[in-house]
């Protein structure tokens, strides 16, 4: 603003001493008022503001990349001190619903790969985005088409409704099988239980998925337990990039959150479920 202002005011200020302009006896006058008080507005525009910062995002004018990554973390919010899992209860020896309400999504999935391999299939895990989900394709040994897939949705908590299972059916058209498997630690609809029910697909809730597990060898369940509470069990991954992610509050409103470790490359944020502390009896510990 102050530039134009600065524009105008020389041209009407030039444009007065022109011969054109001499003719116009009253007007010239005024021309020069009217561009000296102009000069003088810009100019007290500019000795007022100074020179025109820089903006933080400039990627030109970042120096340290480090420091800006530190200017970027104490504005999304400033990593915890203590780890959410201060209020986690002792990992669970046996499997019940406590060991899916520990674990995070990609231990999910872990086990149900593991769960699947020990059926004789062998296992490959696609991941699915944002939404924190993944396909595990089935083949038997050395077969070249797949011969099965389980769809895993760590949901705890949500329902999965018939969109999600007409999605499913939708690729198994696709790939010509004829069975799959919808795992997920949330529940179904009656829409969906019955579309699965009439498509060939297997749907398995919390207690299915139990049910399943149940089944297996006593060394064989604790292979899987294993799997389950393996590293960081607690902490959430990355659904962008893998990575595990960091516990952070916001500066605005103190709520705490979970934000990818690799922010600002990555800023993937998940809401931080409230875990509370379980009494064990006797029989659920042993």
């Amino acid at each position: 603003m102050a530039a134009s202002f600065l524009g105008l005011g020389a041209v009407l200020a030039l444009a007065s001493l022109f011969p054109p302009a001499q003719a116009l006896r009253g007007p010239v006058q005024w021309l020069v008022a009217g561009g000296m008080l102009l000069l003088v507005a810009a100019v007290a525009i500019r000795v007022r503001r100074g020179k025109p910062g820089v903006s933080r995002m400039d990627s030109t004018q970042m120096g340290n990349t480090s420091m800006f990554a530190s200017q970027m973390d104490s504005h999304m919010g400033e990593p915890m001190e203590q780890p959410s899992n201060r209020d986690l209860a002792p990992p669970a020896v046996v499997w019940n619903g406590q060991v899916l309400r520990d674990i995070e999504w990609r231990r999910f999935e872990a086990v149900c790969a593991a769960l699947f391999a020990q059926g004789g299939f062998e296992t490959r895990t696609e991941l699915q985005g944002p939404e924190g989900g993944a396909d595990i394709w089935l083949s038997v040994r050395h077969g070249q088409a797949p011969a099965g897939l389980v769809r895993c949705r760590h949901w705890p908590g949500r329902q999965v409704d018939v969109q999600e299972l007409r999605a499913l059916h939708l690729l198994m058209t696709s790939n010509k099988l004829l069975r799959a498997s919808f795992a997920t630690t949330g529940s179904f609809s009656a829409d969906a239980r019955e579309f699965a029910k009439a498509h060939g697909i297997s749907a398995m809730d919390s207690l299915g998925l139990l049910a399943l597990i149940s089944q297996r060898t006593p060394s064989q369940k604790k292979a899987l337990l294993e799997v389950a509470y393996e590293g960081d069990y607690w902490r959430p991954s990355c659904a962008n990039c893998g990575r595990k992610m960091v516990e952070r509050r916001a500066r605005r409103r103190g709520r705490t959150f979970w934000g990818c470790v690799d922010y600002p490359t990555c800023d993937f944020t998940l809401p931080v479920r409230k875990t509370k502390l379980f009494s064990f009896s006797a029989g659920n510990r042993s």
